[in-house]
């Protein structure tokens, strides 16, 4: 997501490029800010039967927010408090901003928080969702890729320059030994969640034997091409739901065994993060709309001390339990 902010009207100007930001958007907009953007409305003037549909420039005060996530838009419904040009009746009225990928949208912060605390927001939201090191490799190429819910970077391209002609296929030592370096070097500067060598089942499996911690995942293609059907065969979808169930249930274990390392339910979390124990936060991401500041002033303590934030679905099988635990739980260091 490409975006700006101007501290001094507290406005922040955003195009979303993929449809994750819209959910960044999502858990940004509060009710009571002004949403501007442009947008197409049935204008009828007064004493006319029908009216005629026209592209406008409205400022919509936020009442209520849809966020679709298969549908990929993100709707905004409230009152019309700004308009652009001279059209009647439009000032006032009930109107619904749909924001998507490739759409410039401004949002005026209706509350105290300075905008600095809103860029930490979004790098919160940005971090709290699997970072993945993915390994796409076959007997010829191997892509390192960096991939996080903003999208991928193909941080490196290694060759297998010890195949041979005539249908050798054999991995050499130094190709393998180049990955794993390869690997070590951007798990360090990255710290991704998990590192996935993918590709042709016998290869991918060979690798990952190789580079401690990776899991292998069989697929038909390597290299750059394997990347893309990584992504395409929902597998990156896959492990988001995976990473925060596993938080969820490492909680519920750690829950029956040493109660005294988890904080259960807002006030127990609060208290925990103020005093800088979170390891692991689960917050529900439906709280984070229905109490954005008491969530957030949450999500940035741990955020600031070191923790993870994890935010779950409330659609989800773990989005269920937090919400009977009281909407958020958190893992303590001690």
């Amino acid at each position: 997501m490409r975006y700006e902010i101007d501290e001094r009207r507290k406005l922040l100007r955003a195009i979303p490029e993929r449809e994750e930001d819209l959910y960044f958007l999502y858990l940004l907009i509060d009710r009571g800010d002004v949403i501007r953007g442009w947008t197409v409305r049935e204008v009828r003037p007064e004493g006319a039967k029908r009216g005629d549909r026209v592209k406008l420039y409205l400022g919509v005060r936020a009442e209520s927010l849809e966020y679709h996530k298969f549908r990929g838009t993100l709707r905004v419904r409230g009152v019309v408090v700004e308009v652009s040009g001279d059209f009647e009746g439009v000032r006032g009225r009930w109107h619904t901003i749909e924001i998507a990928p490739g759409r410039e949208v401004e949002i005026v912060k209706a509350g105290e928080w300075p905008l600095g605390a809103v860029l930490e927001t979004l790098e919160v939201a940005r971090v709290s969702l699997p970072r993945v090191l993915l390994v796409s490799v076959d007997d010829e190429e191997a892509a390192v890729a960096y991939i996080t819910s903003l999208g991928l970077e193909i941080a490196q391209l290694i060759y297998n320059r010890a195949r041979g002609g005539g249908g050798d296929r054999v991995l050499g030592a130094e190709y393998v030994s180049a990955i794993r370096q390869a690997v070590e070097e951007l798990r360090r500067r990255r710290g991704p969640d998990r590192v996935i060598v993918a590709g042709p089942a016998m290869v991918a499996e060979y690798v990952a034997r190789h580079v401690p911690g990776a899991a292998a995942v069989p697929q038909g293609s390597g290299g750059a091409a394997g990347v893309y059907e990584f992504i395409r065969s929902g597998a990156y979808e896959r492990l988001k739901d995976a990473l925060g169930l596993s938080a969820y249930e490492r909680l519920i274990r750690t829950l029956a065994t040493a109660r005294e390392l988890v904080a259960v339910g807002i006030d127990e979390v609060r208290e925990a993060a103020s005093s800088g124990r979170v390891e692991t936060l689960l917050v529900l991401d439906e709280y984070l709309k229905e109490s954005p500041e008491s969530a957030w002033s949450v999500m940035l303590q741990v955020h600031r001390t070191g923790g993870r934030v994890r935010i779950l679905r409330e659609d989800s099988e773990a989005g269920a339990g937090l919400r009977a635990m009281g909407f958020m739980a958190a893992l303590l260091r001690w």
